[in-house]
């Protein structure tokens, strides 16, 4: 009896309403210029739902880990990998994933996530802002990354 798949269901049923609210809220330019003109929202919708996304996705990615590891490296053996603070690559590597591209991916999804969940304050004048993360895109990358890792997992 697991809740591994409530929680995929959980964040991708989010990363959807992200979009939908995301498109809700953009108009087109006035007088055909390219672009799209984007409503206020002060309750943040959209981004909120993001981060529902963001956090499930990486409960289910947890959840599935554990229970892949589990089964094959043991319980008793997979419990000091996981208190060993090892990263999702690391375990990934472990269970027997070597895709270049998945494991870059996942380790973009982890360092997102972190960013995304354990905020940090930051001076931005000091800051190197040459990469720009918006919530909306790392919860549809997130979903995107653990379906591949589930299906690496399986062997599709």
């Amino acid at each position: 009896m697991t809740n591994v798949r409530v929680y995929l269901t959980i964040a991708e049923d989010a990363a959807a309403e992200s979009k939908r609210l995301l498109e809700e809220g953009r108009s087109p330019k006035p007088d055909g210029q390219p672009g799209y003109v984007v409503r206020h929202d002060p309750e943040r919708r959209s981004f909120k739902q993001s981060f529902i996304a963001i956090a499930f996705a990486g409960m289910y990615l947890e959840a599935l880990l554990a229970l892949v590891g589990r089964e094959r490296l043991g319980p008793e053996l997979y419990k000091k990998i996981d208190r060993a603070h090892t990263t999702y690559e690391e375990k990934l590597r472990l269970l027997g994933i070597s895709d270049s591209d998945l494991l870059a991916a996942c380790k973009r999804f982890r360092e997102a996530r972190n960013d995304l969940m354990h905020e940090k304050p930051v001076d931005l004048e000091s800051q190197d802002l040459g990469e720009w993360r918006t919530a909306q895109d790392e919860a549809s990358f997130a979903i995107e990354t653990v379906r591949a890792i589930t299906k690496g997992l399986r062997g599709d």
